[in-house]
């Protein structure tokens, strides 16, 4: 065991010029739209003042980076939260593998290697699910420590993780809890601050959920929304033919609902309930054809198990060697149950890859052959290199990302006055391209659709694709929106057919690969 008086100062310090060196290098930059939304809902950059209503992050965080946003703007609070949750949490991963009893220097160096590789891909696409996932870890794992201060740290830390995304959260626990049973075995003692954490956590999600069901408008989102998402996540969804849809829901509306640009008047919580109904009857010989979509994780699903494998075969240590079974088969069930009816994300495997390993770093054996000893710190280096040359190719999609937001859709952006709102076409405008550091400047207003669909935020517009008809409201879109079957002229066809307006297209302005639109309504001509 390695300790020190400074040692957690020394590994906090180094983690705070990691983490500032990565950003730079990288560079740090959000993986998907979602945080660059939530962001602003938060700083007031989309409904005009800051609101704590952040949909997959508690309302009870989002009111604390609301009170901030409000006392100054010049502070992009929503991502300096997560870095400096990012800090803390690996700074407590890296002390706990630093002060772990009876490890061997070079497991030690091996473990913060992979450690420090995957949290380099973690920054390299920034984001709130994982950062939930990496708080709830270093939460686990102060859980462990001998220490009772050390233990209600761990509850402060796992209570916060559940705030910014509760299923990462309790993703990240279920995987621990295992560990955590097997370190206590019947010390009930221990037990008191988990009670209590578990009291925290779900008196801040029945909180929550009080706090939306007092409105109205957000009361009848927050329970669309979800379903939506059922539907839109879920790879059964995209098997059903038209003749499986319910009355009175017509099939384009529903692959425009898959496509994430659903008319709310037609998709309404009334439509989801009755699809996601249809959905649930798929049968489950055809929800286990879905296990293919975890042949993405190939590589690091068989470098685990082979690092399984090898300490399987070193331990003596016969309930060890039980558990290391038994936990493993309970992952890979895990994972199977996640694919049934939907897909493993790289964000959502992330989150379950750190517990695997830290779990595996408090079991090795305590003594290792030579030759066991290699393999373990081949497959450990292996699993560095896979995931240092996934950061890098991560890395090289966010610049051309970058390139397309700075260089193609920002100067259209521009050219618009600052008083439209502004609809992306699908996920045509790259906003995750945003500085994470500066998403307030920012200043268009944004109508999208996606899990944005029916939010009170955009009252009174928003329930239905007439919105388009608005003089205030455009749309970005890819430059082939004159093609017949591009979602504009979808969307045309659609305000047609249900509400019997007949429209035309403006080009407001362009380049060779986006346009910004505007849908007119076709004035009938008259003789005189």
């Amino acid at each position: 065991m390695i300790e020190s008086k400074w040692l957690k100062y020394i590994v906090l310090g180094c983690n705070i010029l990691i983490f500032t060196a990565l950003t730079f290098i990288l560079p740090i930059c959000f993986e998907e739209n979602d945080d660059v939304v939530m962001a602003m809902i938060a700083n007031g950059g989309y409904s005009g003042t800051p609101d704590g209503h952040l949909v997959y992050i508690n309302v009870l965080y989002g009111a604390v980076l609301a009170a901030l946003y409000s006392w100054t703007k010049a502070i992009e609070w929503y991502t300096l939260s997560f870095a400096i949750l990012h800090i803390l949490s690996m700074s407590v991963l890296a002390y706990g593998i630093l002060t772990m009893p009876n490890r061997a220097t070079w497991e030690r160096i091996l473990w913060l290697l992979i450690l420090y590789t995957i949290w380099a891909m973690i920054i390299a696409a920034f984001q709130f699910t994982t950062t939930a996932g990496l708080t709830c870890l270093a939460g686990c794992v102060l859980l462990l420590r001998p220490s009772p201060k050390a233990r209600w740290t761990g509850v402060l830390f796992v209570v916060i993780a559940s705030l910014i995304r509760i299923t990462a959260a309790g993703l990240v626990g279920v995987l621990m809890a295992p560990i955590i049973v097997y370190t206590y075995r019947f010390e009930w003692r221990k037990y008191i601050p988990l009670a209590v954490m578990l009291l925290l956590v779900v008196g801040c999600r029945v909180t929550n959920n009080a706090i939306y069901n007092s409105d109205p408008e957000w009361k009848y989102y927050y329970e669309y929304n979800p379903l939506r998402g059922q539907l839109t996540d879920n790879p059964n969804a995209y098997t059903l033919q038209p003749e499986d849809m319910p009355e009175g829901i017509e099939w384009k509306d529903y692959r425009l609902l898959l496509g994430y640009f659903p008319d709310p008047e037609q998709m309404d919580l009334s439509a989801v309930k009755r699809l996601n109904a249809i959905v649930s009857t798929v049968l489950f010989s055809a929800k286990l054809k879905n296990i293919h979509h975890l042949d993405c994780y190939a590589v690091e699903l068989g470098l685990l198990l082979a690092l399984l494998v090898l300490m399987i075969l070193t331990t003596g240590n016969r309930t060890k060697y039980i558990f290391l079974i038994l936990y493993t088969c309970f992952i890979l069930a895990l994972m199977v149950y996640v694919s049934l009816d939907g897909i493993l994300k790289n964000r959502v495997f992330l989150c379950m890859l750190m517990p695997m390993l830290m779990t595996d770093f408090m079991l090795l054996p305590d003594t290792t052959g030579m030759k066991r000893k290699w393999g373990i710190v081949i497959v450990i280096l292996a699993l560095c290199g896979w995931y240092g040359y996934q950061t890098n190719f991560e890395q090289i999609r966010k610049r051309h990302t970058r390139h397309i937001w700075e260089d193609m859709q920002r100067p259209l952006l521009n050219e618009m006055p600052s008083n439209v709102t502004m609809v992306s076409a699908g996920v045509s405008m790259r906003m995750e391209a945003v500085d994470p550091w500066h998403v307030w400047p920012y200043e268009f207003r944004k109508y999208t659709l996606g899990w944005l669909t029916w939010v009170p935020l955009n009252t009174p517009i928003g329930q239905s694709y007439r919105v388009f008809l608005r003089d205030d409201v455009v749309i970005f879109t890819h430059y082939n929106y004159k093609k017949d079957a591009s979602l504009v002229n979808t969307i045309r066809e659609r305000i047609a057919h249900h509400y019997g307006i007949q429209t035309t297209v403006e080009e407001l302005c362009s380049n060779d690969q986006y346009a910004i639109v505007k849908i007119k309504e076709q004035k009938s001509e008259t003789n005189d």
